[in-house]
């Protein structure tokens, strides 16, 4: 399995969710139509932030989804998947124009780092104790530059 994979089966279980999305008070209305319910049924809702909405009833799903585990941090221990996890997230964020916080967001993606402007990489994975993704995110990090390469 690829990183591009993982994000893409992660995407789809939670697209598959029963949460309904609303912005406005017309769009509300018809979602809670959907459902059989009127605008005035909010007490059979909760709201789960940036415009969503589910139904109490699936209360249970939305838990049981949330406190699944994830299989990321596993993942990554594979040298591979982590090249593969590191590279897409420097393609995302434009890694090879972005010097001066390249480093600390592509490492946030995946471990928790604290911005220090005269870190890097290394300084990251180090302080969160993964120092075994060294190496996949140096290979990542010359594929990455590769590309850039060429591209231009």
């Amino acid at each position: 399995m690829t990183y591009k994979e993982y994000r893409e089966a992660r995407h789809k279980a939670f697209n598959e969710l029963p949460i309904f999305y609303a912005f406005s008070n017309e769009q509300f209305e018809e979602e809670m139509n959907k459902r059989g319910l009127t605008i005035n049924d909010t007490d059979k809702i909760y709201k789960c932030g940036n415009g969503g909405f589910y139904l109490k009833s699936d209360s249970d799903k939305i838990k049981a989804w949330l406190d699944r585990e994830d299989p990321l941090d596993e993942l990554m221990k594979d040298h591979d998947f982590a090249v593969s996890a590191f590279r897409y997230e420097m393609d995302n964020h434009e890694y090879a124009i972005n010097y001066y916080q390249g480093d600390w967001k592509v490492c946030g993606c995946f471990v928790g780092t604290k911005w220090g402007e005269d870190k890097d990489y290394i300084d990251y994975l180090t302080e969160a104790g993964r120092e075994d993704l060294i190496s996949a995110y140096e290979e990542a990090r010359r594929s990455h530059y590769k590309a850039a390469e060429d591209w231009f």
